[in-house]
This record gives structure tokens, C-alpha cells and sequence, in this order.
């Protein structure tokens, strides 16, 4: 059983998560309390998901993760934060975007934050396609999107996603 996972604004869960404990770029786990990075709550409520990448179609699984970057969350504004999640889609979702879109082998594998690095399949020949990359981010935020089409599994990871209109 394949589960998914995306990384959304802070609030926006179901009520069912657990935590996964974010390392260093280094790797490793051990900080001091003042420089440790707070753990990443793994979400699984579909609609935050679904609110910002529509063109997934049907989500039959989701996991993800959100972190803020860019300012100290004591102080005022907006807040920049970073999404990456694991879907699982309905195969007819799979198969449609396979035939709207052309997609290329990956050179590499997906990068996402570390609390969902552990839950994106290894040994998969992912495939992306910059015409469906365009689509879903209409030129307003960064995202990359990976698709293993033997499995329906979505690999994402963006910076700010919008919510898309009606």
C-alpha cells in the first residue's frame, strides 16, 4: 500500500498526522535545542492538496509536509513556505495525464523536504513533463512534479503554491 505525502500550510491537517523528525543537510539528527528544526507533522487530509494542484485529479492517498522560511514567525506579513507530498492517483487520473502531457525520464530523483524523503518510492523510473509542470504552477510559483505511471504515484514539491481558482 502506497501512501502519499505533500507538505501544505500549517492548519491545514485532518486531525490525523504523526511527526517525523527533520535532520540537517548534514544528515544528521543531534542539534542543540535553540538551532533544532521544529518536527514536520505528516498530514493526510486530501482537500489542501487538492485545492492547490487540481489537475491531479483524484487523490486515492496523500502525505504531506509544510515549512515556513524567510522571516522569524513572531513577526507580521506574509509567510513563504515550502510543500512536498507523495499522491497516490486514481488510475484513470494516471492515465489521463499521461495522454495530455508529454513526459520525459527524470535525470534525477524527486527532492523533497526530509520528513517526506522517507515515503517517495525508491528504484522508481520517474518521469516529468514541463508542459504539465506549466500547467499547474501558471508561471506563479516554482514547483517540480515527478510521476512513476506504472504505480498513479505524484511526486511533488513547490514554494508557495496558490490556490487555484474555481
Amino acid at each position: 500500500m502506497l501512501v502519499a505525502a505533500l507538505t501544505l500550510i500549517t492548519g491545514c491537517g485532518s486531525g490525523e498526522a504523526d511527526t517525523a523528525s527533520v535532520r540537517s543537510p548534514a544528515g544528521s539528527s543531534a542539534r542543540s535545542p535553540e538551532t533544532a528544526e521544529p518536527e514536520q507533522t505528516i498530514e493526510r487530509d486530501k482537500d489542501p492538496v487538492l485545492e492547490r494542484f487540481p489537475e491531479f485529479g483524484d487523490i486515492t492517498a496523500v502525505e504531506w509536509v509544510t515549512r515556513e522560511f524567510g522571516r522569524p514567525s513572531e513577526m507580521a506579513g506574509p509567510t513563504d513556505f515550502r510543500v512536498s507530498g507523495v499522491a497516490q492517483l486514481a488510475k484513470a487520473d494516471t492515465e489521463r495525464l499521461q495522454q495530455e502531457h508529454d513526459w520525459v525520464p527524470a535525470e534525477e530523483a524527486p527532492a523533497t523536504l526530509e520528513g517526506i524523503s522517507p515515503r517517495v518510492p525508491k528504484g522508481v523510473a520517474w518521469e516529468v513533463s514541463g508542459g504539465f509542470t506549466a500547467q499547474v504552477t501558471g508561471g506563479a510559483f516554482e514547483a517540480t512534479f515527478f510521476l512513476d505511471p506504472k504505480a498513479g504515484v505524484m511526486v511533488f514539491d513547490a514554494v508557495n503554491p496558490s490556490v487555484a481558482n474555481p
